[in-house]
């Protein structure tokens, strides 16, 4: 390959990239979050996870408290009058 037909290759491959990558790249960069949006995601993760641990510590409470009114109302059942 000569000098010449290099340069040709050269300007045919710079010209196809410039046509191709950068508007690839401005459409790229719309569509991917920035910083903010992926903190805002982890807060509102964070968020929910204390939630689903108060609404499951409420859960675990009330069987506890089924499980002592069993209890109870079996004492009552075979207490003696």
């Amino acid at each position: 390959m000569d000098k010449k037909s290099k340069e040709e290759i050269h300007k045919l491959f710079s010209d196809s990239f410039h046509e191709v990558v950068p508007p690839l790249l401005g459409d790229m960069e719309e569509r991917l979050a920035s910083k903010e949006d992926v903190n805002d995601l982890i807060m509102k993760v964070d968020s929910l996870d204390r939630k689903f641990d108060a609404q499951q510590d409420r859960m675990d409470r009330h069987g506890k408290q089924l499980d002592n009114h069993e209890k109870r109302i079996h004492a009552l059942e075979f207490a003696p009058i």
